[in-house]
């Protein structure tokens, strides 16, 4: 009888070390070369050998009450290093983006950017307004960040692209990526 309660008290230890665990897991991320939300109808193509490192799906009736980052790439190595980011806001009406990015908790990466008088420059991608800031790194004067804000009847959508400013390879293949932005 007690060698069977001592066998009994290592079964959950075996079941542990072997492996056995039904909690829930986050898939793993993999590099898709289309990026697709139905939530807000948008896709676009991922910038061509950048590594996926942070993907969410928002819930449709979600309020934020701070940009949400919905996907972000990377590359790096020698001179490269850039960064291609997709954020969701709940911007108010009649705010301005940089506006509301300046509020406390509601800044877009952890640097601080400024961003030259006349900004910004109005564009159509793909038959839909945007808005595009082009920003300096404060105290770092040889980075850049372009912010392209698309409004949408339910949200705002900003991609970040952050990049040397001597990096023209970085820089272009950030901005085919919005250039293919498409939305239903």
């Amino acid at each position: 009888m007690r060698s069977a309660i001592t066998i009994l008290s290592f079964v959950p230890l075996l079941a542990a070390l072997t492996g056995c665990d039904d909690r829930p897991r986050a898939p793993a991320l993999t590099n898709e070369a289309v990026y697709s939300d139905s939530t807000s109808g948008l896709t676009f193509v991922a910038p061509e050998g950048w590594v996926l490192y942070a993907k969410v799906n928002l819930p449709e009736d979600r309020k934020l009450d701070y940009p949400q980052r919905l996907v972000a790439y990377r590359v790096g190595g020698g001179d490269r290093a850039g960064g291609f980011e997709l954020y969701a806001l709940d911007l108010p009406a009649g705010q301005g983006l940089l506006d509301y990015l300046a509020e406390p908790k509601k800044a877009i990466g952890a640097e601080k950017w400024t961003t030259p008088k006349g900004q910004p420059t109005e564009e159509t991608i793909n038959g839909v307004k945007a808005a595009r800031y082009v920003q300096t790194g404060s105290g770092k004067a040889d980075r850049r960040r372009e912010l392209i804000e698309f409004r949408r009847p339910d949200r705002t959508y900003v991609f970040a692209l952050t990049y040397k400013t001597t990096d023209t390879q970085t820089r272009e293949q950030a901005q085919r990526a919005v250039q293919s932005a498409t939305w239903k």
